[in-house]
């Protein structure tokens, strides 16, 4: 990374978990559920050094706040010390998914002795990095979702189009969105020509937190939300070779299963090197033990953007010293139907560099962060089901 750039700190420097609660909230957002339901989720991000963020992400108005770290596997120079950016979007689109099937479940009196899901997601890399030309693409989220349940065939593919339809996640993918931005060097807000221009105003994340998040005193949470998982099989793996210029595919893989609102996901890259990470996911509206798969997906967003920022500002040798980012996720969700709402990113940074090259970081970034590519197209999920071992999938 870049020598200007400052490294306060490291994932492993407090001997903190990987991802904790820093704020303990007075409800979680009704986006969870499945009744009319409108809430902002807001996520505050800064990069430590290296491949390496920090990230805190408040569930709505009166939810809680998580905070949790990222890193890169070696492909990427990375310290794999915690989660790649993309694996947190796999972790939330299946816990989402999962938990309104088993909520559906619930209400319409068709029990479930078990679910769980495998997922692959397929981004591709095109361009180059250092001639400026790089832009990141998404192909649609294949979902595996596997049964056991004595409920017919035909009322499981009816839960799980419900919840498919329900899931906030899955209608930002859906739809293509024009998201805004906004961007602040040295401490004053800089227009920007060439992206769609926020009409909001955020406060810089390194005046709301005048130290670094710490846990709770005497939180009720466990200490492994987010770990390291046991080693998977790697088939055909990609090459991390190409990164910095041709077309190279990433596929990331991901399976979960769920257990009444709670999930455990365990997602990887199909490449050789960096780890299998598991996170676990609380989708219940009665507790918050975990984040949610909507607070880890929205996270996933933030790094992935951060990331891009980072590459851009390696490559380019910029004189920059820090980078930070607030990022507001709208959710929605009317008469059982999630609507697509844009995301509003705005990106801080401290910098030597002039405003114009500053605001060339922010394009580059968001040409290049896979997950806005998933949000600006229509990507609609591919889902194949299975009950008690039997294809159903209309």
């Amino acid at each position: 990374m870049a020598a200007s750039l400052q490294s306060i700190d490291s994932i492993d420097s407090n001997g903190y978990p990987l991802c904790f609660k820093v704020a303990q909230g007075l409800e979680r957002p009704g986006v969870l559920g499945l009744e009319n339901s409108a809430c902002v989720f807001t996520t505050q991000a800064r990069a430590m050094g290296g491949h390496q963020k920090e990230a805190v992400v408040t569930e709505g108005d009166k939810g809680s706040s998580w905070r949790m770290v990222s890193d890169e596997g070696p492909a990427l120079k990375g310290t794999d010390l915690a989660p790649f950016p993309l694996g947190f979007m796999s972790a939330g689109l299946q816990a989402d998914l999962l938990q309104r099937i088993y909520q559906l479940s619930i209400r319409h009196d068709l029990p479930l002795k078990r679910i769980e899901s495998e997922l692959v997601n397929n981004y591709v890399f095109e361009g180059s990095f250092f001639k400026g030309t790089g832009h990141g693409q998404a192909h649609r989220p294949r979902f595996a979702i596997r049964a056991e349940s004595d409920i017919g065939a035909d009322r499981l593919l009816a839960l799980v189009h419900e919840a498919a339809a329900a899931s906030p996640l899955l209608a930002a993918w859906a739809a293509p969105l024009t998201n805004t931005f906004a961007l602040y060097a040295n401490g004053r807000r800089v227009g920007l020509r060439q992206l769609n221009a926020s009409s909001e105003t955020a406060f810089d994340p390194l005046k709301v937190w005048a130290n670094a998040p710490q846990p709770l005193i005497n939180d009720n949470t466990s200490g492994d939300i987010i770990t390291k998982a046991e080693p998977v099989k790697i088939e055909n793996p990609t090459s991390p070779s190409g990164w910095e210029t041709g077309k190279v595919e990433i596929p990331i893989h991901g399976r979960s299963v769920c257990d009444r609102g709670l999930t455990r996901s365990v997602t990887w890259a199909n490449r050789l090197g960096g780890s299998a990470f598991a996170i676990r996911s609380n989708d219940r509206l009665s507790e918050d033990l975990a984040p949610s798969g909507l607070a880890h997906a929205f996270a996933g967003i933030a790094f992935c953007f951060m990331t891009q920022l980072l590459r851009y500002v390696e490559h380019h040798d910029m004189k920059v010293r820090a980078l930070r980012l607030v990022q507001f996720s709208p959710c929605k969700i009317e008469t059982g139907i999630a609507c697509a709402v844009p995301l509003d990113t705005h990106v801080f940074v401290r910098s030597e560099e002039s405003d114009e090259v500053m605001e060339r970081l922010v394009l580059m970034a968001a040409r290049t962060c896979y997950l806005h590519a998933a949000l600006h197209a229509a990507l609609s999920p591919d889902i194949s089901v299975t009950l008690n071992g039997a294809d159903i999938t209309a």
